[in-house]
């Protein structure tokens, strides 16, 4: 059973939800690159010099089939290019685009500013310790 307090669960599901809800809202339903939030997640993780598409799924955490649906969506919006391995035709090797590589670069300074703001209302200490938690979550995962 979950418990609310006032209109607010406290299980850490409902409050990381709320804070990336709002951290949305404040960004838009894209950044200025016009990425939504899950393919400007995909396309940042994926090296410039491009990785396999098995790998890349496992590096963010998707099936293979649904980062092959993303990586078309992207390649289609010419942020994305696949070529074939070299060495096996069959392994489809995806990397960023010239323009994708922009687009993150542009959406990265959004959410920067965005987190100065954040940082400036939570207080640099808290901010701070949230943001280095938050960092310890990621790095420990064993698979997601």
């Amino acid at each position: 059973m979950t418990h609310v307090k006032g209109d607010m669960p406290d299980h850490i599901l409902a409050l990381l939800g709320l804070v990336m809800g709002g951290f949305k809202r404040e960004l838009g339903a894209t950044g200025p690159s016009g990425l939504r939030t899950s393919q400007l997640r995909m396309l940042s993780m994926t090296p410039a010099d491009g990785m396999r598409v098995t790998d890349l799924a496992d590096r963010v955490g998707m099936t293979k089939q649904a980062l092959g649906e993303f990586a078309n969506e992207l390649e289609e919006q010419g942020m994305l290019e696949s070529v074939r391995d070299p060495a096996d035709r069959r392994v489809r090797i995806v990397r960023p685009t010239r323009r994708g590589l922009e687009a993150v670069a542009d959406d990265e300074r959004a959410i920067a500013e965005l987190e100065k703001q954040w940082r400036s209302r939570l207080g640099p200490r808290k901010w701070d310790q949230l943001r280095a938690l938050l960092q310890e979550a990621a790095s420990s995962r064993v698979s997601w």
